[in-house]
């Protein structure tokens, strides 16, 4: 049987745009701020520069601002898969299909998937004020907090008011009050049940009555990503996602392409009768405002 690489390609090419489209994101999608790139790197200058507005009595008043450069570098990134000629032949594109789909369906989650590394290792990276993301500042930016040291309910909720009151005070360069509300909780599988309803419940029993009572935070916390990755059960996160600037970055220099080496006169496929496709992005995540998530430590 002659396989019609055109054809072959086209179709497969189909598929794997249809799955980058169509298919679900990564679990930190809504995370991260997505910003172009056109360089090697980007130097992002301007992140800390939070001026406030005042009333315009005479000139404008320019305000001395810290001077940071925080630069992202971009990385090649690549999945590839080998397909035995003779599947494509007994079943042209029917048994690669899924599996070129699921490619597709990594590729679109992997910025996602970057993000979660910098969360987890965000008492070691460090952020654009050249302290690790999560650090014990000087008040009141501390966003790195101690936690009661247990993760029952009640304490869950004590702890959450803690960092939802500690976020509402971070202030900027200039020392003015950045007002951030955390919305969204970030935590391991072992808690998701605990915070899952919290988020969801109307109405809790904990604290100091065993009646149940209104669930404030059921209003306030309106998103939970629970992260298979974060190592450690007992510490926890919170984060602010609603402002126009993330707590992470995803520097987009290269969407996800599919390339293939199908042809009958390919090195592999005439060696080793092996038709290869592959799907290559760069970029690379990094910080925004550390005032935008806080860590909870309970170990």
């Amino acid at each position: 049987m002659i396989i019609d690489t055109v054809a072959l390609t086209k179709g497969i090419r189909a598929e794997f745009n249809k799955a980058l489209v169509t298919g679900p994101g990564g679990r930190y999608d809504n995370a991260f701020t997505r910003a172009p790139s056109t360089a090697a790197s980007e130097t992002y200058g301007w992140i800390g520069q939070v001026p406030t507005l005042r009333e315009w009595i005479g000139e404008k008043k320019v305000k001395s601002l810290e001077d940071h450069s925080y630069t992202i570098t971009n990385k090649d990134f690549e999945g590839t898969i080998g397909v035995d000629r003779n599947e494509i032949e007994d079943d042209q594109v029917g048994i690669i299909k899924p599996r070129i789909q699921d490619l597709a369906l990594r590729a679109k989650a992997f910025p996602s998937r970057l993000v979660s590394d910098l969360v987890a290792g965000g008492t070691t990276y460090l952020a654009y004020d050249g302290s690790a993301f999560f650090a014990d500042r000087t008040a009141p930016n501390d966003n790195l907090l101690a936690g009661t040291g247990a993760t029952t309910e009640a304490l869950l909720l004590a702890d959450l008011a803690t960092a939802r009151a500690a976020m509402m005070m971070f202030t900027d360069d200039v020392g003015e009050v950045m007002e951030i509300e955390g919305d969204t909780i970030i935590c391991p599988p072992a808690l998701e049940v605990l915070f899952a309803r919290l988020v969801t419940s109307q109405k809790f029993t904990g604290g100091t009555t065993t009646v149940a009572e209104q669930n404030f935070w059921s209003g306030q916390i309106k998103n939970l990503i629970v992260d298979p990755r974060l190592s450690d059960e007992n510490d926890w996160y919170l984060a602010a996602l609603q402002y126009p600037l993330k707590p992470f970055i995803y520097q987009d220099r290269k969407k996800p392409k599919l390339i293939a080496l199908d042809k009958e006169d390919s090195v592999e496929n005439f060696m080793r009768k092996k038709l290869l496709y592959s799907v290559e992005m760069r970029g690379n995540a990094g910080y925004g405002y550390f005032q935008m998530c806080v860590k909870t430590v309970n170990g």
